[in-house]
């Protein structure tokens, strides 16, 4: 685990683990354009791993692709009216659709290295989801889509030429 450190925890032989977890946040509204570096920080937070730390019914998460979609931008706009998600809070985490890797759960419906997607992971690189908003992700139900797609494209590249 990246970032992963060991803590004394006062003789126990099962250190707590902690990561350090970079974060995104919106520091300032973007009222026009595209949004910038100048309304965005990158902070860094420390996170547990320790089972006890973990809610009933939640996962660590590792967040491993994360989707940058344009409907993000209207949430960054500091203006609520005629959107269907209210506008992310300033000095606050942004969330996003994303799939992770499972660290550690306290939920019986996911294990250690499950693959998971959900609408509702923040953007950083570690943590703490209810396990409600998790889906174990099947990578060969993708894998039909893919080769289609892949062989699509060879096809058309072949009749382009």
């Amino acid at each position: 685990m990246a970032g992963g450190e060991g803590v004394d925890n006062g003789g126990d032989e099962n250190p707590t683990i902690v990561v350090e977890s970079r974060e995104w946040v919106l520091s300032a509204s973007a009222t026009a354009g595209i949004p910038t570096a100048d309304h965005f920080k990158l902070r860094t937070g420390k996170l547990s791993l320790d089972l006890h730390s973990i809610p009933k019914d939640h996962v660590v998460v590792e967040l491993l692709w994360v989707s940058v979609d344009s409907y993000l931008r209207g949430r960054m706009s500091g203006q609520d009216e005629r959107l269907y998600f209210s506008q992310f809070a300033l000095d606050e985490v942004i969330m996003t659709i994303g799939i992770g890797r499972v660290i550690q759960s306290r939920s019986r419906n996911f294990s250690k290295d499950d693959l998971v997607i959900s609408n509702f992971f923040q953007f950083s690189e570690y943590s703490i989801v209810e396990a409600k908003f998790l889906q174990v992700v099947e990578i060969s139900a993708y894998l039909s889509t893919l080769v289609v797609i892949i062989k699509n494209k060879k096809t058309f590249v072949n009749e382009s030429e």
